[in-house]
């Protein structure tokens, strides 16, 4: 395939929503890439380089097959939604399997033309239906008075009525945002002199490309987070621009609370995600905002020119925002993942439905408690369990990437959050909401825990016991037992 057509469409897959907070998936999509001319060679400790330069020794094989299948599932996401009109499809192809000539796939990615079969024929297409017959003729200066005039008309409309290139990329240089259109053109940029979080934006700014008004033009949601001097935190700003670069408007989100204590508040916008317009609803941006550096977190949903609507405040960070019609009644319901402070500092997923954002979560611990918002009614409210090594070493267990694939809910929690997130727990919960699957992806959990415990008078390695509390997911609101049913385990 040509060389342009593949970069356009990584570029189109880095900046979607699909990725927007899955930086380590970004990169590692981003190695394979910029290896494809020389991927039979690639070697695993080559991306183990690429992705954990500072834990080269403690990462295997093992740990670059965990993210392969997390990149192959995020892919299979992007395709399903934003990208199921993208001209050129990005495969990772099982490297273990052998093809149809008996032999191992070599290659780590393939790039291939919309709509061609993995055997390269493509694929067919319907036929289409024929005319039917007209019942009458109409008469030849009639057909060629109104022939003349549509042509007219089309070369009126096209040379004076044209849609400008709309914005569908967007990148970070040097101080400036720079937006493109789907083909990779530059159609604007704005400078920021005091220049972005490097911590904050990873390989991709946190933006979001979209209808915003129903009207044909794509407007751009972004969040910005200037560099801030050691030691020092800076609230986020959501900007919002139209197709053409011109500046609508910009909210600094999050709000005062009782608990903050007097300080100042240093909200930064997380999440961010736009529900898609019903009948009886326009487009509503959701926006998930915490408060640096522990606590608490603000869920707001805005209208198009950024007012606030309603908000849910929750103690802790929901730092992962997705949405999807888990129910199949044709409205779009809020995942959040995160961190629930008031209850252990565990992992949390919370579904809220988007007609009902308001109030705040309820916590067991009082010195957590929000007050003043009202009771909240979360749709769904859960708590993963922390591992014994997550608790003899970390403050916290972190849920994070919730996706949605054949209406089953899929969400990893890092056990590991020092100095880099890791050790992940992977969990699956079908379309009522039981549980799936719940197991170590990987070896990295195994690892850890082995070198961990291998001596002392806790040595140990990881029981049964121990895989199976896994499957111990509280259930604080939306179940009928305190902890979620488990379904047919997935092997």
């Amino acid at each position: 395939m040509d060389s342009t057509a593949i970069s356009d469409q990584i570029d189109r897959i880095l900046g979607s929503q699909t990725f927007a907070s899955k930086s380590q998936l970004r990169k590692l999509l981003e190695v394979l890439f910029q290896n494809m001319d020389s991927e039979t060679t690639l070697k695993p400790d080559r991306v183990i380089k690429e992705l954990w330069p500072q834990e080269t020794r403690t990462k295997g094989s093992a740990d670059v097959a965990t993210e392969m299948n997390r990149l192959r599932h995020a892919l299979e996401s992007y395709y399903d939604r934003e990208g199921k009109n993208d001209p050129v499809t990005i495969v990772l192809p099982n490297r273990s399997v052998p093809g149809p000539d008996g032999m191992l796939e070599k290659r780590w990615i393939v790039a291939k033309p919309r709509g061609e079969a993995e055997d390269g024929v493509a694929e067919s297409s319907s036929p289409t239906p024929l005319a039917k017959p007209r019942k009458g003729l109409k008469k030849i200066a009639v057909v060629v008075a109104l022939g003349a005039a549509l042509a007219i008309a089309a070369y009126i409309s096209i040379r004076f009525l044209a849609v400008p290139d709309q914005p569908a990329l967007g990148r970070l240089e040097g101080s400036a945002l720079v937006i493109m259109n789907a083909e990779g053109k530059e159609l604007w940029r704005k400078v920021f002199p005091e220049g972005f979080g490097p911590d904050w934006y990873y390989t991709q700014p946190r933006i979001w490309f979209g209808d915003l008004e129903g009207k044909g033009h794509t407007s751009v949601l972004f969040s910005y987070s200037p560099a801030a001097a050691r030691f020092e935190s800076h609230p986020s700003t959501l900007i919002c621009y139209s197709d053409r670069g011109k500046e609508r408007w910009r909210r600094n989100l999050g709000g005062d609370v009782p608990e903050l204590n007097g300080s100042p508040a240093t909200f930064k916008t997380l999440g961010l995600a736009v529900l898609k317009a019903t009948e009886k609803k326009p487009p509503r941006i959701v926006a998930s905002n915490w408060d640096d550096p522990w606590w608490p977190n603000q869920i707001a949903l805005l209208d198009s020119d950024g007012h606030t609507v309603s908000e849910y405040w929750h103690s802790g960070g929901l730092n992962n925002i997705a949405l999807a019609d888990l129910d199949g009644d044709g409205r779009q319901e809020i995942v959040a993942t995160g961190v629930a402070n008031g209850y252990d500092h565990q992992a949390t997923l919370v579904v809220l439905d988007p007609d009902r954002v308001f109030g705040a979560s309820t916590e067991v611990r009082p010195e957590f408690q929000i007050h003043g918002k009202g009771v909240a009614q979360e749709r769904l409210r859960l708590l993963f369990p922390r591992s014994d090594l997550n608790r003899a070493l970390f403050q916290f267990n972190d849920a994070i990437d919730p996706t949605i694939e054949h209406g089953n809910l899929r969400v990893a929690v890092e056990e590991c959050t020092a100095p880099t997130f890791g050790c992940p727990i992977l969990y699956e919960f079908d379309k009522s909401f039981r549980l799936i699957a719940a197991f170590a992806g990987g070896d990295e959990f195994r690892s850890a825990h082995e070198k961990f415990y291998q001596n002392g008078k806790d040595a140990h390695t990881l029981s049964a016991e121990e895989q199976a509390a896994f499957q111990k997911v509280r259930c604080l609101v939306g179940c009928k037992s305190d902890f979620v049913p488990v379904g047919k385990l997935v092997p």
